[in-house]
């Protein structure tokens, strides 16, 4: 039963999406682009911050302590 309502629900929003003016469909997009930019900078920005810290401990970041064993 949901997946047929979850198709139905796809379909109307396509429908909806491809009946949109293409002014609002640029619009749409460039705000897309924009949030997808802003995400890719955020995600920049903390495996820098991972990478510093990583350095300041002196190893590399992609180094993982292993607990002593036998």
């Amino acid at each position: 039963m949901t997946v047929g309502l979850h198709n139905t629900l796809f379909l109307v929003v396509q429908q909806v999406i491809r009946s949109l003016p293409a002014p609002v469909i640029g619009a749409l997009d460039a705000w897309s682009s924009r949030v997808a930019r802003r995400r890719a900078l955020e995600r920049q920005r903390k495996w820098q911050q991972q990478k510093l810290a990583a350095a300041a401990l002196g190893r590399s970041p992609d180094c993982h302590l292993k607990p002593p064993g036998d």
